[in-house]
């Protein structure tokens, strides 16, 4: 089985996760007022979540692809195929993150302001342990 590696292309895609959360961190306490007062805010906070998470989706899709299997049909599928792999500890989190992608692709005026908020205020940890969980997962294949 080909072992994955932090090639160049998983390396931007994961630098890009850290630049998009670093980019969403600088809000700071953003409140539900602020989001709702300001629509470049509102955009920027929406763009910027879908980015993390198609950013963990292709990562997801890469890695497995480098195990020798075929991609997923879907990003859900894709994470739970992680999970089994051992190369992610739990879909969870993930998952709840791809299907608020999916709203924010899918149902955009139906997005809750609140919602947002709450993603970028206690929420951001998810794509961090995503980052650190591949990190690892690369080291331990590549030290065996």
């Amino acid at each position: 089985m080909p072992q994955p590696r932090l090639n160049g292309v998983l390396q931007r895609k994961l630098a890009v996760l850290d630049a998009t959360v670093a980019e969403l961190r600088s809000l700071g306490d953003v409140t539900t007022h602020q989001v709702r007062a300001n629509w470049m805010l509102r955009r920027a906070i929406e763009r910027n979540l879908q980015i993390a998470v198609e950013v963990l989706i292709d990562v997801c899709q890469r890695l497995l692809t480098t195990r020798g299997e075929t991609p997923a049909d879907t990003a859900g599928t894709a994470i739970s195929r992680c999970v089994t792999a051992g190369i992610l500890s739990a879909a969870a989190p993930y998952a709840a993150m791809v299907r608020f992608r999916n709203f924010i692709v899918h149902r955009y005026e139906d997005i809750d302001v609140e919602v947002l908020v709450g993603i970028v205020r206690k929420q951001l940890t998810a794509f961090v342990q995503f980052r650190d969980e591949i990190n690892a997962y690369v080291a331990r294949v590549n030290n065996l």
